[in-house]
């Protein structure tokens, strides 16, 4: 019977969406008499996001990153000293790539794995490709965010464990959501390529000087210097890069439109929690979780797949729309408030349950 688990993860002190759901999914599993633990490759030992005081936070190298190709085995032995004195059950691993390590010590070690993937089956990026070679293999189970992940999965591999899928929760749950909307749009994420700010400032030029709102962009990261120095370059004067905020949900309450011009994702968790406010969602379709979150012109807006420039000209004239037509804003409003109960802790959480019950 399972009831020792640990989360393996990158860095448990990021502020991200990996970081946030993990903090989510263990604090529920402590709740239903889990023993859980939350191991990190790097970081500073600590959460980003409030966990429950039972959980145990370890990290194996004390390093704000680790490129894990070249310290590869330095983690493997961190990892090998870490299971000699942790009675373990289950390893949970956030991402597929971290299963690679997972996988060559579980003979040694007893437990069984699951592998949670958090980007779509199309992102090689890092050890992402073997890590799923070695998943489809060797796993015990594997969940990934979307049934389109899934069906990816099912389609080019004969998998052997198990597989399912199970949305990620809003971390915000019966939300009231605020009359008095402020014009401004918001995105929040990692400040780096794939989260694609670079093509929202290159929108929001296009937007700015046809309204008077204003645009703030949630987070930190490695491009956050270069994404200043455009808007500088720009003259764009109403948009904000604001950083990573404790209270992003007080925003989210204010703000009128959400956008996400992002190149990949798995399932994005700050769609998820725009929607749980009632925010109309803008964004760009992509292999994996805009179109399960979003219906068109139901609760937003999925610009389709085109050229960079097309997409960009066209995701800007929607938004202008959308600011101008009051009533499809609330319409879309209550729409997307609507659609957000999908995304709740009780029902996701009846999902995993019922496959850690099934891996005994």
């Amino acid at each position: 019977m399972i009831k020792s688990i640990v989360f393996f993860i990158q860095n448990m002190s990021r502020p991200a969406g990996s970081e946030r759901v993990t903090s989510l999914i263990a604090n529920e599993l402590v709740k239903r008499g889990y023993q859980i633990s939350i191991l990190s490759i790097c970081g500073d030992n600590t959460s980003f996001y409030p966990l429950d005081k039972s959980i145990q936070l370890d990290t194996i190298i004390d390093k704000e990153d680790v490129n894990n190709r070249k310290e590869f085995f330095s983690v493997l032995c961190g990892l090998q000293r870490y299971y000699k004195i942790h009675n373990t059950d289950l390893v949970i691993d956030i991402f597929a790539s971290l299963s690679i390590y997972t996988i060559l010590l579980k003979i040694f070690y007893g437990y069984k794995n699951l592998t949670w993937e958090h980007f779509n089956y199309t992102v090689n990026t890092g050890m992402n490709k073997i890590g799923r070679q070695l998943a489809v293999r060797f796993s015990d189970q594997i969940v990934t965010l979307t049934n389109t992940d899934k069906e990816f999965y099912e389609r080019n591999n004969r998998i052997r464990g198990r597989i399912d899928y199970i949305y990620n929760p809003s971390p915000y749950q019966n939300v009231v959501p605020d009359k008095e909307r402020k014009p401004y749009v918001m995105s929040v994420g990692r400040l780096t390529y794939q989260k694609g700010f670079d093509r929202l400032i290159k929108v929001w030029k296009l937007v700015e000087s046809k309204c008077d709102w204003k645009l703030l962009i949630f987070g930190e990261g490695e491009d956050k210097l270069e994404l200043q120095k455009q808007i500088d370059e720009a003259s764009v004067k109403r948009v904000k890069l604001m950083g990573a905020v404790k209270n992003i949900d007080d925003y989210y309450k204010q703000a009128s439109i959400y956008v996400s011009t992002a190149r990949y994702e798995g399932l994005p968790m700050t769609m998820i929690e725009a929607q749980s406010f009632g925010l109309p969602i803008i964004s760009f379709d992509y292999d994996t979780g805009p179109k399960e979150i979003v219906a068109n012109d139901v609760n937003g807006i999925i610009i389709q797949k085109s050229t960079e420039q097309e997409m960009i000209e066209s995701i800007a004239e929607k938004l202008l729309s959308l600011m101008n037509d009051k009533n499809r804003m609330k319409k879309y409003s209550i729409e997307s408030f609507n659609a957000s109960k999908r995304f709740t802790t009780e029902e996701i959480m009846k999902k995993w349950i019922e496959i850690l019950h099934r891996m005994k």
